[in-house]
């Protein structure tokens, strides 16, 4: 065993495997959980948990995975999950990541960048050299079947971007030929940008970096506005904010959003748009948040997808249980070869005591021997441990030898 599979698989004075019930996810989620909680308990994560963890963070959950030995609903952690917050355990966290990476968890179902944001977070979990290697298996497994299911998508992904044009449509009505402001050229931004240029808006982008939002601007045909756009703000239909951060606009560009009938929908999160302008058009301001707890409904052309990558997650999840199934006898028969061996190396040792006489020849002989009959003697346990199904075998096997 490398050392970190001993880790994986050894205590201190006995074997320790990891069962399926050990692995557990808190979880938050925008549709019950504010941003505030959730940036809190992101803070709290990240300093509760150790490096064996992974910690999912987007902007509309929060969630750290774990592999907790002990009962996980009475930890000091699992008392800091804000109200509305949720511990799954067992195959109900395991189906849990498999349905985030495949999206059906998503505002936006089957989206992209939950992908994105799960490769990231294991990218970072990796990064460690100590990340538990079932919540290793568990999040290949899981990111394997984001990627098949998106593969049977038909027509272009949607996105967060899509959501919000359709709720700043919904309040103002068809955008076709009217001012649309996109705040922020990120990812979000670019795909907000592209989502209202294909609604055939009049686009226009701004962002901290000028020289940056001419160059997105360029690429899809759109306009470049002041970031502290002023009296002009009146003049958009819809604004689409998405920063990482606050968006600094000054009274004036306040006072022509309160006064105007312009639609605002922040994606960032926390909300970037300053408190004194949200009040001021509480009736025409959607917060990503917002978005979450008046998530879309699937299309009726989704439908098939649908129910495929719902098979898919089921399938995946019973794939992963089996695999923690095998893992444990696998386990088992490496325990058991390992006992063997030591036993065999003793009584060798005790012989060579015994015999300081034997030549080399003679020694590496009966060494040999000693193998051999080893071997014979495992090969009908770990035979039945390589076709154990149900663990009966593996639990016989650890209780005969003592593992």
């Amino acid at each position: 065993l490398t050392e970190k599979e001993r880790r994986d698989t050894f205590g201190p004075d006995r074997l320790m495997m990891v069962a399926l019930d050990d692995i557990a996810v808190l979880a938050t989620h925008a549709r019950h959980v504010p941003a505030v909680e959730r940036a809190r308990f992101a803070a709290r994560l990240r300093a509760g948990l150790s490096d064996h963890a992974l910690v999912l963070e987007t902007c509309h959950r929060v969630e750290g995975y774990v592999i907790a030995t002990d009962d996980i609903g009475s930890s000091e952690l699992a008392g800091e999950l804000p109200q509305g917050g949720t511990i799954l355990v067992g195959k109900a966290a395991v189906r849990h990541a498999m349905a985030v990476a495949v999206g059906r968890d998503s505002v936006v179902f089957g989206e992209d960048q939950i992908i994105h944001q799960l490769r990231g977070a294991l990218d970072a979990a990796r990064s460690t050299d100590d990340f538990d290697a079932v919540l290793e298996r568990l999040f290949a497994l899981a990111l394997r079947a984001g990627r098949r299911s998106r593969s049977w998508r038909q027509g272009p992904p949607r996105s967060l971007a899509d959501i919000a044009l359709a709720s700043i449509e919904r309040r103002a009505g068809s955008l076709v030929g009217r001012d649309v402001l996109i705040v922020g050229r990120g990812v979000m931004g670019r795909l907000a940008a592209r989502a209202a240029v294909a609604a055939r808006a009049s686009v226009s982008l701004t962002s901290r970096n000028e020289a940056g939002a001419r160059a997105i601007a360029a690429t899809v045909g759109a306009r470049v506005e002041a970031f502290d756009p002023g009296r002009r703000a009146a003049d958009y239909a819809g604004i689409i904010v998405a920063l990482a951060g606050p968006w600094p606009i000054g009274p004036a560009t306040i006072e022509a959003l309160n006064a105007g009938s312009t639609v605002v929908v922040d994606l960032s999160v926390p909300a970037a748009l300053p408190l004194p302008a949200v009040d001021g058009i509480a009736g025409r301001f959607v917060s990503a948040d917002d978005l979450a707890r008046s998530e879309e409904t699937p299309r009726s052309r989704d439908v098939g997808y649908l129910a495929r990558s719902d098979a898919l997650i089921d399938d995946t999840t019973d794939e992963f249980l089996a695999w923690v199934a095998g893992r444990s006898a696998r386990s088992a028969a490496q325990a058991l070869v390992e006992q063997a061996d030591r036993e065999r190396e003793a009584e060798l040792l005790a012989l060579w005591r015994r015999r300081p006489d034997l030549d080399p020849e003679a020694r590496e002989e009966i060494e040999e021997m000693t193998r051999r009959l080893a071997q014979r003697l495992l090969s009908g346990p770990l035979k039945r441990l390589g076709r154990d199904a149900d663990g009966h075998d593996e639990s016989a096997v650890r209780d005969i030898f003592a593992l």
